[in-house]
Protein backbone atom coordinates (compact mmCIF):
# COMPACT_ATOMS: atom_id res chain seq x y z
CA UNK A 1 0.00 0.00 0.00
CA UNK A 2 1.37 3.35 -0.89
CA UNK A 3 2.23 5.79 2.42
CA UNK A 4 -0.12 8.35 1.48
CA UNK A 5 -3.06 5.68 1.45
CA UNK A 6 -2.40 5.64 5.72
CA UNK A 7 -2.88 9.23 5.76
CA UNK A 8 -5.90 10.76 4.93
CA UNK A 9 -4.84 14.93 5.78
CA UNK A 10 -3.54 17.15 4.11
CA UNK A 11 -2.54 20.54 3.15
CA UNK A 12 -1.88 22.69 0.08
CA UNK A 13 -0.30 25.90 -0.47
CA UNK A 14 -2.53 28.43 -2.66
CA UNK A 15 -1.05 30.98 -5.06
CA UNK A 16 -1.27 34.87 -3.78
CA UNK A 17 -1.66 36.03 -7.15
CA UNK A 18 -5.86 35.44 -6.82
CA UNK A 19 -6.49 33.37 -3.64
CA UNK A 20 -10.21 33.70 -4.29
CA UNK A 21 -9.82 32.03 -7.74
CA UNK A 22 -7.91 29.75 -6.47
CA UNK A 23 -10.24 27.85 -3.82
CA UNK A 24 -12.53 27.98 -6.12
CA UNK A 25 -10.32 26.14 -8.81
CA UNK A 26 -9.44 23.42 -5.57
CA UNK A 27 -13.00 23.39 -5.25
CA UNK A 28 -14.07 22.39 -8.39
CA UNK A 29 -11.45 19.74 -9.35
CA UNK A 30 -12.84 18.21 -5.97
CA UNK A 31 -15.89 18.53 -7.48
CA UNK A 32 -15.06 16.34 -10.20
CA UNK A 33 -14.15 13.58 -8.08
CA UNK A 34 -17.52 13.22 -6.59
CA UNK A 35 -16.05 12.10 -3.43
CA UNK A 36 -16.29 13.19 0.38
CA UNK A 37 -14.16 15.16 1.83
CA UNK A 38 -13.40 17.67 4.75
CA UNK A 39 -11.80 20.95 4.56
CA UNK A 40 -10.68 24.15 6.51
CA UNK A 41 -9.60 27.21 4.34
CA UNK A 42 -7.87 29.76 6.08
CA UNK A 43 -8.84 32.94 6.41
CA UNK A 44 -6.71 34.33 3.74
CA UNK A 45 -7.52 31.36 1.36
CA UNK A 46 -4.28 30.71 0.99
CA UNK A 47 -4.32 27.26 2.86
CA UNK A 48 -6.58 24.82 2.54
CA UNK A 49 -6.29 21.55 4.86
CA UNK A 50 -8.40 18.93 3.08
CA UNK A 51 -9.43 15.38 4.90
CA UNK A 52 -10.58 12.57 2.82
CA UNK A 53 -13.25 10.48 4.31
CA UNK A 54 -13.27 6.57 3.51
CA UNK A 55 -13.96 5.62 0.16
CA UNK A 56 -15.97 2.36 -0.70
CA UNK A 57 -14.97 2.53 -4.38
CA UNK A 58 -11.15 1.62 -5.63
CA UNK A 59 -9.81 4.61 -5.72
CA UNK A 60 -7.43 5.61 -2.75
CA UNK A 61 -5.86 8.83 -1.34
CA UNK A 62 -2.64 8.96 -3.18
CA UNK A 63 -5.32 8.01 -6.40
CA UNK A 64 -6.93 11.36 -5.32
CA UNK A 65 -4.06 13.52 -4.72
CA UNK A 66 -2.10 12.71 -7.97
CA UNK A 67 -5.51 13.55 -9.76
CA UNK A 68 -5.58 16.79 -7.83
CA UNK A 69 -2.46 17.54 -8.49
CA UNK A 70 -1.87 16.66 -12.18
CA UNK A 71 -4.73 19.50 -12.92
CA UNK A 72 -4.34 22.80 -10.45
CA UNK A 73 -3.06 25.85 -11.80
CA UNK A 74 -2.93 27.70 -8.72
CA UNK A 75 -1.57 25.75 -5.59
CA UNK A 76 2.04 25.54 -5.40
CA UNK A 77 2.61 22.03 -3.74
CA UNK A 78 1.19 19.15 -1.14
CA UNK A 79 1.82 18.02 2.34
CA UNK A 80 0.53 15.06 4.13
CA UNK A 81 -0.22 16.93 7.37
CA UNK A 82 1.42 16.21 10.47
CA UNK A 83 -0.73 18.88 12.55
CA UNK A 84 -2.06 22.22 12.14
CA UNK A 85 -2.56 25.03 14.76
CA UNK A 86 -4.44 27.52 14.50
CA UNK A 87 -3.61 30.77 16.13
CA UNK A 88 -6.26 33.54 17.94
CA UNK A 89 -2.99 35.95 18.47
CA UNK A 90 0.44 35.00 16.30
CA UNK A 91 2.77 33.13 19.11
CA UNK A 92 5.61 35.94 20.06
CA UNK A 93 8.01 33.67 21.34
CA UNK A 94 9.13 30.45 19.78
CA UNK A 95 8.32 28.72 23.27
CA UNK A 96 4.52 30.25 22.93
CA UNK A 97 4.77 28.55 19.62
CA UNK A 98 6.10 25.07 20.11
CA UNK A 99 3.50 24.39 23.22
CA UNK A 100 0.86 24.08 20.59
CA UNK A 101 2.63 21.18 18.63
CA UNK A 102 1.80 17.93 18.37
CA UNK A 103 5.07 16.06 18.17
CA UNK A 104 3.86 12.37 19.05
CA UNK A 105 2.51 12.52 14.25
CA UNK A 106 6.80 12.55 13.43
CA UNK A 107 7.08 9.49 15.41
CA UNK A 108 8.03 6.09 13.08
CA UNK A 109 8.72 8.10 10.14
CA UNK A 110 10.89 5.94 7.72
CA UNK A 111 14.45 5.47 8.87
CA UNK A 112 17.47 6.08 7.73
CA UNK A 113 16.71 8.56 5.14
CA UNK A 114 18.06 11.66 4.32
CA UNK A 115 15.59 15.16 4.83
CA UNK A 116 15.64 18.26 5.24
CA UNK A 117 13.33 21.08 7.02
CA UNK A 118 12.08 24.44 5.56
CA UNK A 119 9.29 27.17 7.09
CA UNK A 120 7.45 29.03 4.21
CA UNK A 121 6.23 32.80 5.76
CA UNK A 122 3.45 33.93 4.02
CA UNK A 123 1.65 37.19 4.63
CA UNK A 124 2.90 39.90 7.04
CA UNK A 125 5.06 39.43 9.72
CA UNK A 126 4.37 40.64 13.27
CA UNK A 127 6.02 43.94 13.80
CA UNK A 128 7.97 42.08 16.84
CA UNK A 129 9.38 39.52 15.05
CA UNK A 130 12.22 38.70 12.94
CA UNK A 131 11.09 36.87 10.25
CA UNK A 132 13.80 35.57 9.05
CA UNK A 133 15.26 34.55 12.32
CA UNK A 134 11.98 33.05 13.54
CA UNK A 135 11.56 31.03 10.33
CA UNK A 136 14.98 29.26 11.08
CA UNK A 137 14.19 28.71 14.42
CA UNK A 138 10.92 26.97 13.55
CA UNK A 139 12.94 24.98 11.13
CA UNK A 140 15.68 23.96 13.50
CA UNK A 141 13.26 23.03 15.99
CA UNK A 142 11.62 20.91 14.12
CA UNK A 143 14.73 19.10 12.56
CA UNK A 144 16.19 18.45 15.89
CA UNK A 145 12.27 16.46 16.93
CA UNK A 146 12.33 14.54 13.85
CA UNK A 147 16.07 13.22 14.58
CA UNK A 148 15.10 13.10 18.38
CA UNK A 149 12.51 10.64 17.77
CA UNK A 150 13.60 8.80 14.21
CA UNK A 151 17.37 8.70 15.55
CA UNK A 152 18.24 7.13 11.99
CA UNK A 153 17.52 9.93 9.94
CA UNK A 154 19.99 12.06 9.23
CA UNK A 155 20.07 16.39 7.77
CA UNK A 156 20.82 17.01 4.10
CA UNK A 157 19.77 20.38 2.68
CA UNK A 158 21.59 19.88 -0.89
CA UNK A 159 19.97 17.28 -2.10
CA UNK A 160 17.54 15.16 0.74
CA UNK A 161 15.33 12.27 0.22
CA UNK A 162 12.81 13.54 2.26
CA UNK A 163 11.15 17.44 2.52
CA UNK A 164 9.32 18.32 5.58
CA UNK A 165 7.66 21.83 5.29
CA UNK A 166 6.27 23.96 8.15
CA UNK A 167 3.76 26.94 6.93
CA UNK A 168 3.69 29.52 9.24
CA UNK A 169 1.43 32.86 8.61
CA UNK A 170 -0.86 35.31 11.51
CA UNK A 171 -3.49 32.44 11.06
CA UNK A 172 -1.74 29.44 11.97
CA UNK A 173 1.14 26.73 11.10
CA UNK A 174 0.83 23.56 9.00
CA UNK A 175 3.47 21.29 9.16
CA UNK A 176 3.55 18.33 7.20
CA UNK A 177 5.52 16.22 4.36
CA UNK A 178 5.96 16.88 0.83
CA UNK A 179 4.37 14.64 -1.79
CA UNK A 180 3.70 16.93 -4.68
CA UNK A 181 4.36 20.10 -6.81
CA UNK A 182 1.40 20.91 -8.90
CA UNK A 183 2.46 20.84 -12.66
CA UNK A 184 2.16 24.86 -13.06
CA UNK A 185 5.95 24.78 -14.48
CA UNK A 186 4.52 22.27 -16.91
CA UNK A 187 2.17 24.57 -18.15
CA UNK A 188 3.90 27.75 -18.56
CA UNK A 189 6.69 25.77 -20.87
CA UNK A 190 3.23 25.59 -23.16
CA UNK A 191 3.42 29.50 -23.51
CA UNK A 192 1.49 30.34 -26.66
CA UNK A 193 4.47 32.25 -28.29
CA UNK A 194 6.39 29.01 -28.24
CA UNK A 195 3.48 27.42 -30.30
CA UNK A 196 3.94 27.28 -34.18
CA UNK A 197 1.02 29.32 -34.81
CA UNK A 198 0.95 32.56 -32.47
CA UNK A 199 -1.19 35.34 -32.08
CA UNK A 200 -1.00 38.18 -30.23
CA UNK A 201 -4.47 37.97 -28.32
CA UNK A 202 -3.69 34.99 -27.15
CA UNK A 203 -4.48 33.73 -23.29
CA UNK A 204 -1.82 32.57 -20.76
CA UNK A 205 -1.75 28.50 -20.63
CA UNK A 206 -2.12 29.01 -16.96
CA UNK A 207 -5.34 30.98 -16.91
CA UNK A 208 -6.74 28.89 -19.83
CA UNK A 209 -6.03 25.35 -17.68
CA UNK A 210 -8.09 27.26 -14.96
CA UNK A 211 -10.72 28.14 -16.59
CA UNK A 212 -11.19 24.95 -18.08
CA UNK A 213 -10.85 23.37 -14.03
CA UNK A 214 -13.83 25.83 -13.13
CA UNK A 215 -15.93 24.06 -15.93
CA UNK A 216 -15.55 20.84 -13.31
CA UNK A 217 -15.87 18.43 -16.45
CA UNK A 218 -16.91 14.31 -15.33
CA UNK A 219 -15.06 12.14 -17.17
CA UNK A 220 -16.61 11.46 -20.26
CA UNK A 221 -18.13 14.35 -20.92
CA UNK A 222 -17.61 17.42 -23.76
CA UNK A 223 -16.39 20.12 -23.45
CA UNK A 224 -16.75 23.36 -26.15
CA UNK A 225 -14.96 26.33 -26.97
CA UNK A 226 -16.95 28.16 -28.93
CA UNK A 227 -14.84 31.16 -29.87
CA UNK A 228 -11.62 28.36 -29.93
CA UNK A 229 -8.65 31.00 -31.03
CA UNK A 230 -4.85 29.07 -31.76
CA UNK A 231 -6.29 26.25 -29.40
CA UNK A 232 -4.77 27.28 -26.21
CA UNK A 233 -8.40 25.98 -24.31
CA UNK A 234 -8.30 22.93 -26.09
CA UNK A 235 -4.99 22.01 -25.81
CA UNK A 236 -5.15 22.38 -21.98
CA UNK A 237 -8.63 19.81 -22.03
CA UNK A 238 -7.04 17.36 -23.52
CA UNK A 239 -3.84 17.26 -21.22
CA UNK A 240 -6.70 16.77 -18.46
CA UNK A 241 -8.27 14.09 -20.34
CA UNK A 242 -11.06 15.89 -21.59
CA UNK A 243 -12.78 15.55 -24.98
CA UNK A 244 -13.04 18.72 -26.69
CA UNK A 245 -14.17 20.34 -29.85
CA UNK A 246 -13.52 24.10 -30.83
CA UNK A 247 -15.53 26.12 -33.08
CA UNK A 248 -13.48 29.50 -35.26
CA UNK A 249 -14.88 31.63 -37.89
CA UNK A 250 -11.33 33.12 -38.70
CA UNK A 251 -9.99 31.00 -41.91
CA UNK A 252 -6.62 31.70 -40.71
CA UNK A 253 -7.06 31.38 -37.11
CA UNK A 254 -8.68 27.97 -37.26
CA UNK A 255 -5.36 27.12 -39.92
CA UNK A 256 -3.45 28.12 -37.03
CA UNK A 257 -5.52 26.68 -34.73
CA UNK A 258 -5.20 23.17 -36.56
CA UNK A 259 -1.42 23.45 -36.84
CA UNK A 260 -1.25 23.97 -32.93
CA UNK A 261 -3.47 20.90 -31.91
CA UNK A 262 -1.60 18.74 -34.86
CA UNK A 263 1.82 20.06 -33.11
CA UNK A 264 0.70 18.68 -29.78
CA UNK A 265 1.32 15.13 -29.53
CA UNK A 266 -1.85 14.73 -26.69
CA UNK A 267 -4.26 17.25 -28.36
CA UNK A 268 -4.23 15.98 -31.86
CA UNK A 269 -5.93 12.72 -30.63
CA UNK A 270 -8.58 14.29 -28.78
CA UNK A 271 -9.86 17.50 -30.21
CA UNK A 272 -11.70 18.00 -33.12
CA UNK A 273 -11.88 21.96 -34.79
CA UNK A 274 -14.70 23.62 -36.67
CA UNK A 275 -14.88 26.20 -39.18
CA UNK A 276 -17.85 28.11 -38.38
CA UNK A 277 -20.28 30.30 -36.15
CA UNK A 278 -20.34 30.17 -32.58
CA UNK A 279 -23.86 31.71 -33.41
CA UNK A 280 -25.21 28.38 -35.27
CA UNK A 281 -23.92 25.71 -33.51
CA UNK A 282 -24.15 22.07 -34.91
CA UNK A 283 -25.15 20.10 -32.02
CA UNK A 284 -28.31 17.90 -30.08
CA UNK A 285 -29.84 19.83 -27.46
CA UNK A 286 -28.44 18.72 -24.36
CA UNK A 287 -25.09 17.80 -25.67
CA UNK A 288 -22.66 19.61 -24.23
CA UNK A 289 -21.36 19.91 -20.84
CA UNK A 290 -19.19 22.68 -20.74
CA UNK A 291 -18.34 25.72 -22.29
CA UNK A 292 -14.95 27.50 -21.85
CA UNK A 293 -14.20 30.16 -23.84
CA UNK A 294 -12.65 33.77 -24.71
CA UNK A 295 -14.46 35.49 -26.43
CA UNK A 296 -12.77 38.09 -29.62
CA UNK A 297 -12.15 41.58 -28.03
CA UNK A 298 -9.54 43.91 -28.16
CA UNK A 299 -7.57 45.51 -30.71
CA UNK A 300 -5.81 42.35 -31.74
CA UNK A 301 -8.49 40.42 -31.84
CA UNK A 302 -12.19 40.55 -33.98
CA UNK A 303 -15.82 40.24 -33.73
CA UNK A 304 -16.41 40.87 -37.41
CA UNK A 305 -18.36 43.61 -36.71
CA UNK A 306 -20.23 42.83 -33.69
CA UNK A 307 -20.82 44.76 -30.32
CA UNK A 308 -19.34 41.79 -28.09
CA UNK A 309 -21.97 42.62 -25.39
CA UNK A 310 -24.56 41.81 -28.45
CA UNK A 311 -22.53 38.73 -29.60
CA UNK A 312 -22.69 37.24 -26.11
CA UNK A 313 -26.23 38.33 -25.66
CA UNK A 314 -27.02 36.12 -28.91
CA UNK A 315 -24.62 33.51 -28.18
CA UNK A 316 -26.57 32.97 -24.85
CA UNK A 317 -29.73 32.57 -26.36
CA UNK A 318 -27.77 29.85 -28.79
CA UNK A 319 -26.61 28.07 -25.65
CA UNK A 320 -29.75 27.61 -24.13
CA UNK A 321 -30.82 24.18 -25.60
CA UNK A 322 -27.12 22.44 -25.88
CA UNK A 323 -26.45 22.49 -22.64
CA UNK A 324 -26.68 19.73 -20.12
CA UNK A 325 -28.28 20.47 -16.74
CA UNK A 326 -25.67 20.75 -14.08
CA UNK A 327 -23.24 22.11 -16.85
CA UNK A 328 -21.22 25.06 -16.42
CA UNK A 329 -19.88 27.89 -18.58
CA UNK A 330 -16.78 29.88 -18.21
CA UNK A 331 -15.92 32.65 -19.91
CA UNK A 332 -13.40 35.59 -19.97
CA UNK A 333 -14.63 38.91 -20.59
CA UNK A 334 -13.32 42.68 -20.11
CA UNK A 335 -14.20 44.18 -16.80
CA UNK A 336 -16.09 46.48 -17.81
CA UNK A 337 -18.71 44.56 -19.46
CA UNK A 338 -21.33 44.16 -17.16
CA UNK A 339 -23.51 41.48 -18.61
CA UNK A 340 -23.39 38.43 -16.05
CA UNK A 341 -26.99 39.52 -14.32
CA UNK A 342 -28.75 39.23 -17.52
CA UNK A 343 -26.61 36.34 -19.15
CA UNK A 344 -27.34 34.31 -15.74
CA UNK A 345 -30.85 35.34 -16.25
CA UNK A 346 -31.25 33.59 -19.61
CA UNK A 347 -29.34 30.70 -18.18
CA UNK A 348 -31.75 29.94 -15.23
CA UNK A 349 -28.01 29.75 -13.89
CA UNK A 350 -25.91 30.76 -10.37
CA UNK A 351 -22.50 32.87 -11.48
CA UNK A 352 -18.96 33.73 -9.82
CA UNK A 353 -16.90 36.01 -11.24
CA UNK A 354 -13.12 36.77 -10.52
CA UNK A 355 -10.78 39.82 -11.71
CA UNK A 356 -7.65 38.66 -13.31
CA UNK A 357 -5.09 41.79 -13.92
CA UNK A 358 -3.42 41.18 -17.83
CA UNK A 359 -1.96 44.88 -17.99
CA UNK A 360 -2.46 48.72 -17.44
CA UNK A 361 -5.42 48.57 -20.33
CA UNK A 362 -6.94 44.96 -19.65
CA UNK A 363 -8.42 43.68 -16.83
CA UNK A 364 -10.22 40.37 -17.25
CA UNK A 365 -13.20 39.14 -15.42
CA UNK A 366 -13.51 35.55 -15.47
CA UNK A 367 -17.99 34.44 -15.17
CA UNK A 368 -18.63 31.35 -14.06
CA UNK A 369 -22.44 30.13 -14.71
CA UNK A 370 -23.34 27.07 -12.98
CA UNK A 371 -26.75 25.75 -14.30
CA UNK A 372 -29.30 24.82 -11.57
Amino acid sequence: MNHLDEKYQFFFLLSGENPELAVYEFESIISVLDIKVKQRISPDNRMISLQILPIARRITPSDIIAFLMKRVTLVHFCCVQFFHVTFKLPPVTLNELISNFNMTTIRDLKPGTSFSVITKRIGEPQANQKPLRFSLKISNYLGAEIIRQNPTKHVNLTNPQEEFIAIFSKYGLWFGQLISHSSRKDVQQRAAHKRPFFHPSSMNPLLQRTMVNLAAVKPGKLLLDPFCGTGGALIEASRLDIRSIGIEINRKIIWGAFQNLRADKIAKDSTDLIFGDAIHLPFRNESISAIVTDPPYGTASSTRGFDLHDLLLDFFQVICNVLTSNARVVIAVPSDINIEEKLAQMLNATYRKFLHYVHKSLTRKILVFSLQ
